[in-house]
Parts: C-alpha cells; sequence; structure tokens
C-alpha cells in the first residue's frame, strides 16, 4: 500500500481549516433569522449556485460509481448517469423558474402551496420526513462509504478518524454559516474537484502511452467489438465481451427514468439553491451550468481513468470502484496526490455540507416550526437548525455501516422513488393531482422497491423501475380519482403564483378567467434543444478524447449550432419579471383569497 507524505497531510490540513475559518467568517450573517441561515436571503448569484449544485454532485462516490459501470458494461453504462441530464434540462427550462416563483425553502414546503386541509399538513410532515431522513441520510451514508474506500487505500491512519475530523470541520462551518458557507465553499471545493480529476486523467493517460495508445490497448485486449468504447447500446450485443447497457434498460434510462425518481421536478437539495438564488432568471442560468458541468465536462475524467484502469487491472476485480483509488496511489507523485485527495475530501465535504443543512431545513421548516412549535424566536429557530444538522449526520453515519456498493445503492435509492417521480411532475401540470396521490405514490414505490430487491435481486435494473412505476401509477391513479380534489381556491392561488401555462389547468383557467400565458410551450422548445445540445456536445467531448476525430467534429458542430440557437431563444424572450413583482404568498395555515375569481 501506498501511504501519504507528509506533504500530503499538511496540504488536507491546511484546506479543512481554511473552509472552518471561511464558515466563522459568515455566521453573524447566517445567524439573522432562518430564512439567511437556510436560503443565504435569497441573493446568491448564478455562477455560485451553478458551481455549488456541479460540486454537491460531484461528491465522492461519484467516480468510484462510474468507474464499477464502465468496468461492466463499458463507456454505455454511463448512460445510467447521463440520462438525469434530461431531467437537469427540464429542470433548467420548467422547474427552475416555478420554485423560484415559489418562494419556499424545501420542496416539502410546496404542498401546503398546491394542496389544501390536513392532508397536505400531513403530507408536509410526511415528505420532510420521508426527504429529510431518510432519503437525505441514506445519500450521506453512501458518501461517507466512498470515502472510507478512498481513503483506506493511502494512510496507515484509521480511515475512521480522517473521516471524523472531515466531518467535524464542515459541521462547524454548516452549523455557523448556514447555507452561506455551504455555497462558498462548495466554489471553493469544486475547483479542488476539477483540478484532482483531470489531474488524474492526465497522468493516467501519460501511463497509458496517450489516448490513440488506450483505444488500441482496449481494442487489443478485449476486441473492437468488443462495446467497451461504444457511447450507445447495440441492439445485437449478444456476442460483446461488454454487453453495455441493454437497450430495453437504455430506453428507460431516456424514457422514463429522468422523470421517475426522487429529483424529478428539480431535486431537494437543488431546490434549496434555486429558492436561494437573487432571481428567476439567475436560477434559470445556475441550473443549466449545473447541467452541463455535472453530465457533460467533469464525467469524462472518470470515464478516462477508468478505461486506464481497465488495461492494467483487467475485468476480474471484486470490487471495481477500489481501481479508481489504485490509480492515484500508482500515478500521481507526492504533493498532486496530496492535492488530489483534498479533491475528494472537498467532495466529500461540500456533499455533506449541503445534506446536512438540507436535512436540517426540512426538520426544522416543515415538521419542528410548522407543527410543533410556532411561535419562537429567530434565534430559537437558527439554534435548533444546528442541533438538526447534527442528528441528520448522525443517522447517516449509521446508514454507512450497513453498506457495500457506492453503485448499487445509487440504483435502489433511485428504484425506491421511481413510482412516485411522475406525482411530483404532474401536480405543477394537471390540476386533479392531490396530497393523497403523493402519498400513495411515495408508500407503494417503497413497498415495491424493496419486495423486488429481497425476492428478485437478480432481475434487471431497467425492468424494476418500469414495474414500480407502471404498479404504483395503478395505485396512485386510482388513489386520485376515488378522493376529492384539492380546494380551487387554493389552486387558484397556486396558478396566479406559479403561471405553469400547462393543458392541465384549462379547468381552472376557463372557470376563474385566468389567462395561461405561453410558459410551457416555450420552455419545451427550449428543454429540446437544451438535450440536442447536452448529447452533441458531451459526445463531442467523448469522440475527441477517444481518438473518434471525425465524430467529434460533427457533434462539435452540432453543438455550436444548437446551443447558439438556444443562446437566440433565451435572450430574446422577454425579460422575466422579478419575483417581487408576483402575488405574494399567503403563510402557512392562512385562508387563501381569490378577488374578483
Amino acid at each position: 500500500m501506498r501511504v501519504l507524505a507528509a506533504i500530503d497531510y499538511w496540504i488536507m490540513a491546511i484546506y479543512a481549516v481554511a473552509c472552518i475559518i471561511l464558515g466563522l467568517y459568515y455566521t453573524k450573517r447566517a445567524s439573522k433569522n432562518v430564512d439567511q441561515f437556510f436560503l443565504t436571503g435569497r441573493s446568491m448569484p448564478w455562477w455560485l449556485i451553478g458551481a455549488s449544485m456541479a460540486a454537491t454532485n460531484f461528491s465522492i462516490d461519484t467516480p468510484l460509481a462510474i468507474t464499477k459501470y464502465v468496468f461492466t458494461e463499458g463507456v454505455g453504462g454511463v448512460w445510467f448517469f447521463w440520462s438525469s441530464a434530461i431531467s437537469g434540462m427540464v429542470a433548467t427550462f420548467f422547474f427552475a423558474k416555478m420554485w423560484r416563483k415559489a418562494q419556499v425553502m424545501t420542496d416539502a414546503e410546496i404542498v401546503e402551496r398546491r394542496y389544501s386541509g390536513k392532508p397536505a399538513a400531513a403530507l408536509r410532515v410526511f415528505k420532510g420526513c420521508y426527504f429529510g431522513v431518510l432519503i437525505n441520510c441514506f445519500v450521506m451514508g453512501w458518501v461517507f462509504l466512498a470515502v472510507f474506500k478512498v481513503l483506506k487505500g493511502f494512510t496507515n491512519i484509521d480511515p475512521f478518524w480522517i473521516i471524523v475530523g472531515s466531518a467535524v470541520a464542515v459541521t462547524i462551518y454548516s452549523l455557523a454559516s448556514g447555507l452561506y458557507g455551504v455555497i462558498l465553499t462548495d466554489f471553493i471545493q469544486y475547483g479542488f474537484c476539477l483540478f484532482g480529476s483531470f489531474a488524474l486523467m492526465y497522468y493516467s493517460l501519460k501511463g497509458a502511452g496517450g489516448s490513440e495508445q488506450l483505444v488500441a490497448t482496449i481494442n487489443g485486449m478485449f476486441g473492437e467489438n468488443s462495446g467497451a468504447l461504444s457511447f450507445v447500446p447495440s441492439w445485437d450485443s449478444a456476442s460483446q465481451i461488454f454487453k453495455g447497457v441493454p437497450m430495453s434498460a437504455f430506453l428507460v434510462y431516456i424514457l422514463v427514468q429522468w422523470w421517475s425518481q426522487k429529483y424529478s421536478d428539480g431535486g431537494g437539495k437543488h431546490i434549496q439553491r434555486m429558492s436561494a438564488a437573487k432571481n428567476e432568471k439567475h436560477a434559470t442560468l445556475a441550473t443549466f451550468f449545473f447541467t452541463i458541468m455535472n453530465y457533460a465536462i467533469q464525467t469524462w475524467p472518470w470515464i478516462i481513468v477508468a478505461l486506464c484502469a481497465l488495461t492494467i487491472y483487467g475485468r476480474d476485480i471484486a470490487d471495481p470502484e477500489m481501481t479508481y483509488v489504485w490509480m492515484m496511489a500508482k500515478w500521481l507523485p507526492h504533493g498532486v496526490l496530496g492535492i488530489m485527495l483534498v479533491s475528494l475530501i472537498a467532495a466529500f465535504m461540500s456533499t455533506i455540507s449541503t445534506h446536512i443543512n438540507l436535512g436540517g431545513s426540512y426538520m426544522i421548516n416543515d415538521i419542528y416550526r410548522r407543527f410543533l412549535v410556532k411561535n419562537a424566536s429567530e434565534k430559537h429557530y437558527v439554534r435548533m437548525s444546528r442541533v438538526a444538522t447534527i442528528l441528520s449526520l448522525g443517522i447517516a453515519i449509521l446508514i454507512s455501516l450497513n453498506m457495500k456498493s457506492v453503485g448499487d445503492s445509487w440504483k435502489f435509492i433511485i428504484s425506491f422513488a421511481s413510482g412516485a417521480g411522475v406525482t411530483w411532475v404532474l401536480r405543477w401540470f394537471w390540476w386533479r393531482i392531490n396530497a393523497w396521490s403523493e402519498f400513495s405514490g411515495m408508500i407503494s414505490s417503497g413497498i415495491i422497491a424493496i419486495y423486488i430487491s429481497i425476492f428478485h435481486p437478480e432481475m434487471g435494473f431497467g425492468y424494476k423501475i418500469m414495474i414500480n412505476v407502471v404498479l404504483s401509477a395503478a395505485v396512485w391513479l386510482t388513489v386520485t380519482f376515488l378522493t376529492k380534489p384539492v380546494d380551487e381556491k387554493v389552486l387558484v392561488a397556486f396558478v396566479e403564483k406559479i403561471q405553469p401555462g400547462s393543458p392541465g389547468w384549462n379547468y381552472i383557467y376557463k372557470k376563474y378567467g385566468i389567462k395561461s400565458g405561453g410558459f410551457a410551450s416555450r420552455a419545451i422548445i427550449n428543454t429540446l434543444v437544451g438535450i440536442l445540445f447536452f448529447a452533441t456536445f458531451n459526445f463531442a467531448i467523448g469522440g475527441f478524447l477517444l481518438t473518434k476525430y471525425e465524430l467529434a467534429t460533427a457533434l462539435g458542430i452540432i453543438a455550436v449550432i444548437s446551443g447558439g440557437f438556444l443562446l437566440h431563444r433565451v435572450s430574446s424572450e422577454s425579460k422575466i419579471k422579478p419575483v417581487e413583482d408576483h402575488a405574494k404568498i399567503q403563510p402557512e395555515g392562512a385562508e387563501y383569497v381569490i378577488e374578483n375569481p
């Protein structure tokens, strides 16, 4: 085992101290009230928000999971990750604006803006626990697992203590500065993350003899038709060594998975950042920036390192996720190794800081303040927010002790929420969705996912998703039509505030004489062009790195054209009104009043 040198430890220590100092600097500003603590007073620019989103999604677990997919399925296996870019583009042109207009702190809070009565209140508590505790802590759990895997290959010190030290540093600046410290440290951490991943790609390619030699070696080891370097799956993959993602699963990824998952309408941690943006325009730009950085630019270094590892270690590895760590130990010189470890620890700290802040926001905003202690001082709520973040961290550590694979955990948690995802999308676009739709969708989806995981573990991931989506839909659709619609006063207040412009609201538009606007139709076109831009830009990068130069050139030209067209459309649209111009949301529990319906 290669151990760290003194310079590597010093780099890691200096970085942790710097994060703490930065967090303490913003303590006073974040302590004013809960809105400042969890949402920065809604004052952040798009480039900081976008970098923070990307840093949080980078995480220490992501390169390990991508490495496993490349080892088992080839480059095409990364479609499990790439397909979420579709959700990113939908979030950019649909949900970023609507979430910012809603002026909520968490996605659980929106249920009392969208639904009515006791079912809405009960759903808010349930979702506060569902996202704030279960899903949120599960995500942190696999992040802890990933950092343990990385560190145990480099140090004679028990990795537990390094993890504890990093977690303490994260907790200090998160508790002190709230989302201010989280976003600003995210920006710095993301710079380290990008440097580290590109540095490892450079040294790995250098060790492999360059891109052309890497491609030649893989083709020599596995054959030119092995499927290892294929960007898209083949209908006839029976003869391929790397089966890639099956065509059935590929179709599920691009047609179903992006809307049937826990982040189908933007994502909890991203919603918090959208809400923290200066206005709707900044929320939109931030989400677009995140989508391109997260799913295209930062992904290819991981893929290239995984391919280089394939040429050294072969496919017969018990834990392919560890080969990413082995490549660091094999090729990086001391100093650079320290920076690389800092980049991964930065990714770990970025993700953990985001999720403990997010978990605290659910616990305080959607449970404690809303239902338990309603009239305390802002200082009391900030103090309890800090207690809630520590509680989230403790639960996550306990969950991590029972995990084995990052990649498998990813897929399980997506499957767990897949049946409910469509209800979270449709509530914005169809008036008939009610609180019971979401209740039944979440509960049935979780039960079905657990059943399949226990009794049919061999089932392909695509089939798991489809079965869950279909069976859950049968449940929540039945429940929707057997239960009462939402109070129309609430629906009118919601549609006037959000302005979704969807045909699914025609009943409300016509009955109350509300103009629908053209938001939905414009957003659909922008989303489709955005997806085209992402796909061509992403695979132009891949084509260049894997010496498919003609393909890279053709795709690059399409990317430039589609990107220019998208820029023209966005810039030519009418300016977005500031949030202050919209009707103000009534406080929780208040009666919604319709003037001149």
